[in-house]
């Protein structure tokens, strides 16, 4: 069912990933079916989400390539399909993490 990219995000995921700090940037997507809030300062990047096994491995991958420094700008909702070999129902949740990919990019270029 899951690919190997998405069972080793979901093995890497802790508990402290949900720790909020107040110095962190809060960006939020939300639809009826989840709700993803990414939590961004210089030292921590931390997480909540309430959807699916899918949506959750996503923002653990984006966790650890903002963690690392890298680039966002590379991401698309064709590679997030590919890469995480999403059946096509859950195609809603690779464009809400492109949607928070775009937020994220509009205010570190502001």
């Amino acid at each position: 069912m899951y690919n190997n990219l998405v069972k080793d995000l979901l093995s890497k995921i802790m508990i402290k990933d949900g720790d909020i700090y107040p110095d962190q940037q809060k960006y939020q997507v939300k639809d009826s079916f989840l709700t993803v809030e990414l939590y961004i300062s210089d030292d921590k990047i931390s997480y909540r989400v309430l959807g699916d096994a899918y949506i959750m491995a996503m923002v653990k991958f984006l966790q650890i390539k903002l963690q690392d420094k890298q680039e966002l700008k590379n991401i698309t909702l064709e590679s997030l399909v590919a890469d995480f070999d999403l059946p096509e129902v859950k195609y809603r949740n690779a464009l809400q993490i492109v949607e928070l990919i775009e937020r994220i990019n509009e205010r570190s270029t502001s």
